[in-house]
């Protein structure tokens, strides 16, 4: 296995709920390494997605520490953090988070915009992730002329489009129907395999789940299990 691309150590998120302090994240230890496909399960409310949002640095621990790529992010600024997602992170969300007013092209050339890359290497990119995803004739519609699978899809190129260390998918097939959901697991699983793309994925489906290479399960805001999964 490759080099760490995330370590947390000791991370807590604690939020204040009327006169109550709930404890999303309670001292989680765990590294993801290079090309590791990880999947994170659990019942609502176990921390999955809070500790997906820490590791994504979209949101501060309450203590802890979370290492990206080398970097401890708990001493950079807001500006560093966000260069750390422009650079290192690629997201891919339940809901597809895509711009209604642009394009498959558009929405899929975002990060580059923000990366301020060349317009030529911007073209040949998102050209040849777009060619990859088998959706060359969908590239000139728009959010709203494409089904679920079509726009998790996008999303995935997006997330792919700045060569990113990491991906963090929370509730991928979420939003599609089984049939759908089993093919973009099967995007991710070859990514992974052929890529070599690390992915960090959070999911209530445990057959989805169950494709990664490796399973942690939360409960209560803590790791109860964190098991490899034999192919």
């Amino acid at each position: 296995m490759g080099k760490n691309v995330v370590e947390c150590k000791d991370l807590c998120k604690t939020f204040t709920v009327g006169d109550s302090e709930v404890h999303a994240v309670e001292k989680v230890s765990l590294k993801i390494s290079e090309g590791e496909f990880v999947s994170v399960v659990g019942p609502s409310g176990s921390g999955k997605t809070t500790l997906l949002n820490l590791i994504g640095t979209l949101e501060k621990p309450s203590s802890g520490t979370v290492i990206i790529d080398g970097e401890n992010t708990k001493e950079l600024e807001i500006k560093e953090l966000a260069e750390i997602r422009k650079e290192k992170l690629g997201f891919i969300f339940q809901f597809f988070n895509l711009v209604e007013g642009l394009t498959t092209f558009e929405n899929a050339e975002l990060p580059l915009i923000f990366a301020k890359k060349e317009k030529k290497e911007r073209k040949k990119r998102v050209e040849e992730l777009i060619k990859e995803m088998e959706i060359n004739h969908l590239k000139d519609k728009f959010p709203e002329e494409l089904s679920s699978g079509e726009r998790q899809r996008v999303a995935i190129i997006r997330a792919l489009a700045n060569k990113p260390k990491l991906i963090l998918a929370d509730e991928p097939t979420g939003n599609l129907d089984s049939n759908t959901g089993k093919v973009v697991i099967e995007i991710l699983k070859q990514l992974n395999k052929e890529k070599k793309v690390t992915i960090l994925m959070v999911t209530h489906d445990i057959s989805a789940a169950k494709q990664a290479k490796r399973m942690i399960t939360m409960k209560d805001g803590k790791v109860e299990k964190d098991e490899k999964i034999e192919e």
